[in-house]
């Protein structure tokens, strides 16, 4: 036997590209690295995450921003 099953679809939006910045606990430094402060993509959260990992393990050799620098102009940081 069949069952019915009523599903809100309202509420299933596909994923993000990218997500509103309020949404997340970013530093003021962090911020500054955003193309626009209000929203932050995949590529972004990337170089956030990768810039607090450095940090958390004391990695040594090129610096993430640095890198960043180097290979996307549009960072700030």
């Amino acid at each position: 036997m069949r069952v019915r099953r009523d599903i809100d679809r309202t509420n299933h939006h596909p994923p993000l590209a990218r997500r509103p910045s309020s949404e997340l606990r970013l530093s003021a430094a962090e911020l500054e690295l955003l193309k626009d402060p209000d929203w932050i993509d995949e590529d972004e959260a990337d170089l956030i995450l990768a810039i607090r990992d450095e940090k958390t393990h004391g990695l040594k050799g090129e610096k993430v921003r640095e890198f960043a620098r180097r290979h996307r102009p549009n960072v700030k940081g």
